[in-house]
């Protein structure tokens, strides 16, 4: 829809929002004076609006019209005669289904989420916190952990299904910090990601290096790989994405990103501002995500970045992934050697009509078997390290494996620091960091209202 302003309404806005802030008004209205002006508002409200307003008026629009009324009934309806797990997989996981109907005897009935971040979260605390019986058991991400296990919303599985048994075979640190609360365990695991480092071969010899071990290779490399438009260290800086890599580097110099206090801590994200001051990591970033931050790894612009080896397929199919190519390389040891991993896991619903039945699934999908025939059908890596280590898995041939046990090997596997509120602290804290890269808070400044921000979020 397009809505005619006037002159003096278009020279407000702009005012407003400090275009032209050197014109007075009178000196806008001349240069205006004979153009025909009409404003989308549509569009306009569409690229200013935050996801809470786009959220607000999805709400707004569709909650008072007929469509919306008669397809909710239907869909309680649904959820009324229909016990299941929430998913986020497609036929993959579907066919991981019915290994496990073979495998438990049970007849499991599935329902896909959202594909949409916020959509699927708002679904799934929806169904936990209104106390939904007819759902028993949800796959939820990191994030959705830290808010859900200390609400009462999910059911502890230590007795049950997660004994000392089976917990030893998983990640400790992980899970540790990610799915336990005192001596309960919320979650099971049912694939890692790991955030490794990977490198592009065939740039080694710009910078007369075999490997990158330490930071003084790290550093070397991105400096020689670093000219003409191209960057030795390429990253996704978005303010939601920032986060893993602003972690990545604090573990690496050995500091903690619960303390801004820490010199360590400040010491990696001076570390990155410097690397785009040098122009061996561009400011252009801010805006990526990773697809792009990959493709321009892709394509030769960056010589290395970090990223998920649960991407790994994307590599494959570039026709750039190998060992003369690009692929995945050691952390190299700064001060530490660590690196994020990071899952979807499921939980068992505290108010489920059907915990028996969901034990028994759960045990399975924390089975080695049931670890091994996940990876068959969806070429996820096992988050049981012992499953990642046998021979089974070898056998499957799947791109990446010996770099992975590499990491699991040699690696200090640690789980991002997460708060009840996540996507509002990751979003603060990558905010902070974009305004100090760009230059519109000091060092010091950033430090310090990283620490309000994780005063604020995080429960100790």
């Amino acid at each position: 829809m397009a809505q005619v302003k006037t002159k003096k309404e278009i020279v407000k806005m702009l005012l407003k929002n400090k275009v032209l802030e050197d014109k007075d008004e009178t000196e806008l209205m001349e240069m205006l004076f004979d153009q025909e002006i009409a404003v989308d508002v549509d569009k306009y409200v569409e690229e200013n609006a935050t996801w809470k307003d786009r959220l607000a008026d999805r709400i707004t629009k569709r909650a008072g019209s007929w469509g919306f009324i008669i397809g909710f009934i239907i869909f309680l309806l649904l959820w009324m005669v229909i016990n299941g797990v929430i998913l986020c997989d497609g036929k993959a996981f579907d066919e991981y289904i019915h290994k496990a109907e073979e495998a438990t005897g049970l007849e499991i009935e599935t329902i896909a989420c959202p594909t949409n971040t916020d959509d699927r979260q708002a679904k799934i605390t929806t169904i936990l916190s209104s106390g939904d019986d007819s759902i028993d058991v949800v796959t939820i991400n990191d994030e959705m952990m830290s808010g859900f296990k200390n609400t009462g919303y999910l059911e502890p599985l230590q007795d049950t299904v997660m004994t000392p048994e089976i917990m030893e075979n998983f990640p400790q640190k992980y899970m540790q910090e990610m799915t336990m609360v005192g001596d309960n365990v919320y979650s099971v695991p049912c694939f890692m990601d790991v955030l490794a480092f990977w490198v592009d071969e065939e740039k080694m010899a710009n910078a007369g290096l075999t490997e990158i071990k330490t930071k003084e290779d790290f550093e070397k490399y991105v400096e020689a790989n670093s000219s003409d438009g191209k960057y030795g260290y390429g990253d996704a800086w978005e303010k939601t994405y920032v986060f893993n890599s602003i972690g990545t580097f604090v573990n690496l110099f050995g500091g903690d990103y619960y303390d801004w206090t820490n010199p360590k801590t400040q010491e990696a994200v001076k570390f990155m501002y410097d690397m785009m001051k040098k122009k061996e990591t561009p400011i252009s970033q801010l805006a990526d995500q990773y697809d792009p931050m990959m493709q321009k790894f892709f394509d030769g612009e960056y010589a290395s970045i970090f990223m998920y080896v649960g991407a790994i397929q994307s590599f494959v199919n570039s026709g750039k992934y190998g060992p003369d190519k690009q692929h995945i390389a050691p952390m190299p040891t700064f001060e530490n050697k660590a690196a994020y991993i990071s899952t979807w896991g499921y939980v068992l619903n505290s108010a489920s009509k059907n915990k028996a039945a969901a034990q028994k699934f759960l045990k399975y999908a924390a089975s080695e078997q049931g670890e091994l025939d996940y990876t068959e059908m969806t070429s996820r890596l096992p988050a049981r390290t012992d499953v990642l280590e046998s021979d089974e898995l070898a056998a499957m041939d799947l791109p990446g494996l010996d770099e992975i046990k590499e990491y699991v090997d040699n690696t200090e596997l640690l789980a991002r620091p997460m708060a009840p509120q996540a996507m509002e602290f990751i979003s603060e804290m990558g905010s902070l960091f974009q305004q100090y890269v760009s230059d519109e808070l000091t060092l010091d400044s950033f430090c310090e209202k990283a620490q309000k921000a994780v005063d604020t979020y995080v429960v100790k």
